[in-house]
């Protein structure tokens, strides 16, 4: 039986996608910080993916640094958004809707792959396999994509809110073996892991590379 897939967190009105652009500043520029160590693991990559694009902070960075992005989303309100903020700043991002288990994109479409800030809604094993699956498939050359480590403070915080007060856990961590093990079934081997001390900081970014 094929485990089916919620959309809650599909920012499909105004008012959830103008709240999720409002990133506080220093969290977006430590985010776009990382993006620029990961990207900087690769080389000779012209076409990238970002999926999902969110609101677009991602892809307008990407097209900033001279690649031709794609950006993909479910949330028609936070693509709607997400060409107007690329807009403003100056670049041109191709926004549309797609399914991000289901791409209607050719294999290996896109020298690289983004997905950040996604997998780690997924308490699923066979969702995160899915999703993995698909980012590998239609990359050519790279996936870079973020997970939450459970070797954190803020995780084992959460666990133990969880196990006192049964507050339930929306960020469902993953090991870095765990990840390295599910891109090895596609013949993709890391390359480089961004974000510091996995005590200190919850998100880890990891660069995939095709063998």
């Amino acid at each position: 039986m094929v485990e089916q897939i919620s959309y809650a967190r599909v920012k499909s009105d105004a008012l959830s996608a103008q709240t999720y652009s409002q990133r506080k500043q220093d969290k977006h520029e430590q985010e776009m910080s990382m993006l620029a160590k990961a990207f900087s693991k690769t080389s000779d990559i012209h076409t990238v993916l970002d999926a999902p694009c969110g609101v677009g902070r991602a892809s307008i960075w990407l097209a900033q640094q001279g690649h031709e992005v794609t950006g993909i989303d479910l949330g028609q309100a936070a693509l709607k958004l997400a060409g107007e903020l690329a807009e403003e700043a100056g670049v041109k991002v191709d926004f549309a809707s797609h399914d991000i288990f289901a791409l209607p994109f050719e294999d290996k479409q896109f020298d690289a792959t983004l997905c950040f800030r996604l997998l780690h809604h997924f308490e699923s094993e066979e969702l995160r396999a899915r999703l993995i699956a698909e980012m590998c498939r239609v990359s050519e050359r790279y996936v870079v994509m973020s997970r939450i480590t459970p070797h954190s403070v803020t995780s084992w915080r959460r666990r133990l809110r969880f196990k006192l007060f049964g507050k339930p856990i929306k960020q469902y961590p993953v090991t870095a073996a765990q990840l390295d093990a599910q891109f090895k079934k596609h013949d993709f081997s890391s390359i480089s892991q961004v974000g510091g001390s996995e005590f200190l900081h919850s998100l880890q970014l990891h660069v995939y590379m095709r063998n």
